[in-house]
């Protein structure tokens, strides 16, 4: 019996854990939104680079629904992009916490469907993970959700459900799906693959420029990718044979994780993908990690803080109990000033709550926030911040405008309502484990078929993962990195006659502009669009069209009042070889575009 408690154990997960990831998760929205919203144009109107006839006529699948395709206009996206903003936001402090990851979810599928071209394996992961998150019991701690609970669930401190173990197999295939594909001589043999994909200067950063210099280090990293791929996901699952270390092995695994993929993010631009796998990683943390933390933040304290605030102002009790649980203080004693006279006396003389503290000290208005942050475990270092002069002359002006304003601020807060203790419902209950073990299955089953010796096709499981976006393919740099640099140039004839590179701006059209391009590239999306188009003919077509519009339309035109004729889409590609010896330069002519029909007609009769 002790070992399947074990086994129980090392499956579950904490809730701090999954406080901690929802915060985190919630962070990588919010950041991911306003990354995206300084492209809203170019990726997610009707100016852009697919606009939505040309999505819905030859990019639309059975299953791509978007929210974003009901409207073209940059406005629209933008108050698409405001809510996912908000979503993120709810996410993060736990505020309706599984409505607000369901329309997260939503939202998330709607951006990725909106444009294909430019996904990578990082959408994949946020998607898969929001989807099984919108199950998992994320607001039991630090939350609002469980700040304005006033009778706190009698639960342990974990919790153990299909949905948990589904959220554990996307972790598992991530990474060990993605060691079997890596079955190519150049990651198991030569251990060159980190040397070639350190190469490529399309995703290299200046760090990465640098440590191409150490070919020892990178064959070093190449085994340690394999390793770490094929053992950080065996050892996560199987930790509970370590006995009582179990947990040690867990933390240990997680700090590897964490460390690998912030190696990747200093050394690849590769998007979103890194830090939502970091994130991704932490709810993984055992429970005596944060008992053995919390434990070395309590060392010391002379006690808790206790916080009378006004029994008429359902806003206060609503702020301080809020205050309490992001703060961590658990200990910490909040009650009515009017059950105590003197608490009573004093709150009126100074129109303020009573803080007392752990030596008895007593402090109102803005200096009791900084007596409750002085209490934190996480936060007391703020007090240096929020404690100086300036800050405190800001923040005890703005606390008496709330003091004198406090039935204002209830009639704004009724929204933000207490919540009792539900019941739970059996039926219900027992629905949703079956719902998390067909997710399971579908997860397993798909993942499965992307291995192609083991000829699997579960054909209804596959339908289930695509209209839930659960699609997924771990195939990054397998089964081995390309070996090629890629540029994409556009000489373009103006309506003057002059040539220009419409993608540098360069008068030069002659030259190899291998450098420039990568210069011109301005984030990941626009890296993995232009290997869509080096990769297609289709996608050529569709860039070379945005180009003319972009011109020609938008009036964006490097040389002001002169138009744009026509174009060429040329991709190059030069192979990296060992000893940083460079093969030929191909080229090869990707699309030509006319931008207006007259020319098109003209020139082609000649």
């Amino acid at each position: 019996m002790a070992f399947f408690r074990l086994v129980k154990k090392s499956f579950s997960l904490d809730y701090r854990s999954l406080a901690f990831y929802r915060f985190l998760i919630g962070l990588i929205i919010v950041s991911d939104t306003i990354y995206r919203m300084l492209d809203l144009t170019n990726f997610y109107t009707d100016v852009g680079l697919v606009p939505r006839s040309l999505f819905l006529g030859e990019m639309a699948m059975p299953w791509s629904f978007s929210l974003l395709l009901a409207n073209g206009s940059r406005e629209f996206a933008m108050i698409m992009f405001s809510i996912n903003l908000l979503t993120g936001l709810l996410v993060m402090f736990g505020f309706k916490t599984r409505w607000a990851m369901a329309f997260a979810y939503l939202m998330n599928v709607s951006i990725h469907n909106r444009n294909w071209l430019i996904n990578n394996g990082g959408d994949d992961i946020l998607r898969a993970i929001l989807f099984i998150s919108i199950f998992l019991p994320l607001n039991k701690f630090f939350s609002v959700d469980s700040a304005l609970q006033r009778e706190k669930d009698d639960l342990p401190d974990e919790t153990l459900s299909t949905w948990g173990l589904t959220f554990y197999l996307q972790v598992f295939v991530i990474y060990f799906i993605g060691w079997v594909l890596k079955n190519h001589p150049i990651w198991r043999v030569d251990f060159t693959a980190v040397y070639y994909s350190s190469r490529l200067d399309i995703f290299t950063t200046p760090f990465g420029h640098w440590l191409r210099q150490f070919t020892n280090l990178q064959k070093l990293t190449t085994l340690a990718t394999i390793l770490i791929e094929w053992g950080a996901p065996l050892f996560m699952f199987f930790s509970f044979a370590f006995g009582r270390f179990w947990w040690m092995l867990r933390v240990l695994i997680v700090f590897v994780m964490v460390a690998f993929h912030v190696g990747i993010a200093l050394t690849m631009w590769i998007g979103v993908f890194p830090y939502t796998c970091m994130v991704m990683w932490l709810i993984f943390l055992p429970g005596a990690f944060w008992d053995k933390l919390g434990a070395r933040f309590r060392q010391g304290r002379s006690g808790p803080v206790a916080i009378y605030f006004d029994g008429e102002c359902r806003f206060c009790e609503k702020a301080v109990r809020i205050m309490k649980e992001f703060l961590l203080l658990p200990d910490a004693k909040i009650e009515k000033a009017q059950d105590h006279p003197q608490m009573l006396k004093l709150m009126t003389e100074n129109n303020s709550w009573v803080v007392v503290g752990s030596q008895n000290e007593i402090t109102h208005h803005y200096e009791g926030f900084i007596s409750i942050l002085g209490h934190s475990p996480w936060a007391r270092f703020l007090v240096f911040v929020f404690g100086s002069r300036p800050v405190m002359m800001v923040g005890n002006t703005l606390y008496r405008m709330v003091a004198s304003n406090r039935q204002l601020m209830s009639k704004w807060s009724q929204y933000v309502s207490f919540t009792e203790r539900k019941k739970p419902v059996l039926t219900f209950r027992i629905a949703l484990e079956l719902t998390g073990a067909f997710f399971f299955a579908v997860l397993l089953f798909w993942n499965l078929s992307t291995i192609k010796t083991l000829n699997i096709h579960v054909e209804s499981l596959k339908s289930v993962a695509r209209v839930f976006h659960l699609y997924q393919e771990w195939n990054m740099f397998s089964p081995f990195p390309k070996r090629d640099n890629i540029w994409i140039e556009s000489p373009g004839v103006l309506m003057d006659g002059s040539e220009i590179d419409v993608i540098t701006g360069e008068r030069d059209v002659y030259s190899i502009k291998d450098k420039a391009f990568v210069r011109s590239v301005r984030n990941e999306h626009w890296r993995k669009f232009y290997l869509n188009v080096s990769e297609k003919t289709e996608n050529a077509r569709y860039y070379a069209g945005y180009l003319c519009r972009l011109w020609n339309e938008r009036n964006q035109g490097i040389v002001p009042n002169v138009k744009l004729r026509k174009m060429e889409i040329i991709v190059y590609s030069q192979i990296n070889n060992l000893n940083d010896e460079k093969g030929p330069i191909h080229r090869k002519l990707s699309w030509k575009h006319w931008c207006f029909d007259a020319d098109y007609q003209r020139e082609s009769k000649t």
